[in-house]
């Protein structure tokens, strides 16, 4: 065994061994999200390098949490949660709707990440609530600077969500001027779009029906639904 390991006879003991070193349990629910390629769970675990990013995979393989996919034919390589790893899904699940009811806003906003926000936010559009067209919504973050501070949501029917930090050049449907920290609550079920927007830290601008049922294609975290 390793410094880091417990070396106790334990069921627990030797579920932290597996679990516990950092990150372990954010690269499977990215993972759980659906991203299998190394370049996708940089992205949606960002404060993780990428030597530590694919250290932690080689462990995770080695422990049984993880399957290295080879394609050979597209010189690709997939990261699978392997069936002892998918049995960890209520787990996680348990664990982030515990982490929701307990973690003040405060706390959870306090190292607020726009990118892995907006990475999120991608993934929680539902497209079946928006007109069956191209949608495009532009997030300018006005606490933020830089290429922290803008961001295009591009949905299409049919297809999956894009998100890009350069202008794509279409018409936008409907303008977001925010803080990220507002945006962040309303995800988190913290606040809604209608408080923000009483507060001044949330502007909407566009079209009118997008704008109007922002709450029913743009929903909350995963974790909210059992916090309250």
């Amino acid at each position: 065994m390793s410094d880091g390991d417990y070396n106790l006879f334990c069921p627990l003991a030797m579920a932290c061994d597996a679990l516990e070193p950092r990150w372990t349990l954010l690269i499977l629910l990215e993972m759980w999200n659906g991203s299998t390629r190394f370049n996708e769970l940089r992205r949606g675990v960002p404060g993780i390098s990428p030597t530590l990013l694919s250290k932690r995979l080689k462990e995770m393989e080695k422990t049984g949490l993880v399957e290295r996919v080879h394609d050979p034919a597209r010189d690709t390589v997939d990261y699978l949660r392997t069936p002892m790893a998918i049995e960890l899904e209520p787990v996680i699940d348990q664990l982030g709707r515990w982490a929701r009811r307990h973690m003040r806003a405060e706390v959870a906003l306090r190292d607020l990440d726009p990118d892995a926000l907006m990475w999120n936010l991608r993934r929680k559009v539902d497209a079946s609530e928006l007109p069956r067209r191209r949608i495009v919504v532009r997030f300018h973050f006005t606490d933020c600077t830089g290429d922290e501070a803008l961001y295009w949501l591009i949905a299409r029917p049919g297809a999956d969500v894009d998100l890009c930090k350069k202008d794509p050049k279409f018409d936008v449907d409907l303008f977001v001027e925010a803080t990220s920290r507002a945006v962040a609550a309303i995800w988190l079920g913290y606040s809604s779009w209608r408080e923000e927007i009483a507060r001044d830290t949330v502007f909407l601008s566009g079209d009118p029906v997008v704008e109007r049922t922002i709450d029913r294609w743009l929903l909350e975290c995963g974790f909210v639904e059992a916090a309250e």
